[in-house]
């Protein structure tokens, strides 16, 4: 099988997202073929790898972290974060971020990608950077938001309610149409959000456009909304540590079972031989509060539910 007849992760892809995770994390793979994303993502690569636990081809969407692992429009940890804040409330057949992981690439490998390869993270000899699946059968939407769709179409209506009110409980600023894939099947108009480093707030953003970090809907998935009520402090907290990576023997970073936060007001959390990313508390607590404003308004009659 050659990188053509790569493994076609479409919206309802053949493995669990909690599969397909560990297997970006971990396995071992070659580069088949580079391209340039056309998806409106700066710097993102299309890569077609070849996993070698099982041979088999996968599509997936590389971006490169910049120096020290984050940036105000290039941060892995806020892929990362907005990934995990969507199993808060969603299942996996319903999450409309696609599988996304923060990882280590060796030089040897990354030569595929640039001649003369060299470290974002010092102190180390790879590459560091986010992994996430490509999705195909998709393509980005004429509208970002239809409303006329909305009104008459009860699983669009269900899908997008989940996505702003994802974009709104991580202060999601980055609408652009780019960002954002659409199912090709009619019978499931689910719309997915692809770029999400611009996001829990206090950060650079497009002041001249409006997002979905209101909500911008006049009701929301009953499902969710229940969902949210039963989160507890303890739910929010495990936020804090989103993912560690070590450096091997060859400094190649790897993902191990994350530790205790190193530092509770700092995100990107870098230590030598180690990285590891989170949320702050400040960003927690910001989640914890919309969640309660949120509730308030549909108590009050502010907003339905579906």
């Amino acid at each position: 099988m050659n990188a053509m007849q790569a493994i076609r992760m479409t919206p309802d892809p053949p493995s669990s997202p909690a599969d397909v995770e560990r297997r970006l994390k971990t396995v071992p793979f070659v580069i088949t073929a580079v391209a340039n994303s056309d998806r409106g993502v700066t710097g993102a690569k299309k890569l077609s790898i070849l996993l070698t636990d099982d041979q088999e081809p996968l599509d997936v969407k590389w971006k490169e972290a910049p120096p020290g692992g984050d940036a105000w429009n290039n941060s892995p940890r806020r892929e990362i974060g907005v990934y995990e804040v969507q199993k808060l409330f969603l299942d996996a057949e319903d999450y409309i971020i696609p599988t996304v992981v923060v990882r280590g690439v060796e030089f040897d490998v990354y030569r595929s990608v640039s001649e003369t390869p060299s470290t974002n993270i010092a102190g180390t000899q790879c590459v560091y950077g986010a992994l996430a699946v490509w999705l195909h059968d998709a393509v980005q939407p004429e509208h970002v938001f239809d409303r006329e769709l909305f009104s008459r179409n009860h699983r669009y209506a269900y899908h997008f309610g989940n996505l702003n009110l994802l974009h709104y409980l991580t202060e999601h600023r980055d609408a652009r149409a780019s960002n954002f894939l659409m199912c090709t099947d009619p019978l499931n108009p689910k719309v997915f959000s692809i770029d999400n480093g611009i996001a829990f707030g206090r950060t650079v953003y497009n002041f001249f456009t409006w997002h979905f970090d209101k909500i911008r809907v006049d009701r929301l998935p009953r499902r969710s909304i229940d969902r949210l009520r039963q989160l507890t402090r303890a739910d929010l907290d495990r936020l804090a540590v989103l993912a560690e990576l070590h450096a091997d023997a060859g400094g190649v970073l790897r993902s191990v079972p994350s530790g205790l936060n190193l530092d509770s007001h700092e995100g990107n959390r870098i230590r030598p031989g180690i990285v590891q990313i989170g949320l702050t508390t400040t960003e927690i607590d910001d989640i914890a509060i919309r969640i309660q404003q949120l509730l308030g308004r549909i108590d009050r009659g502010e907003l339905s539910v579906l």
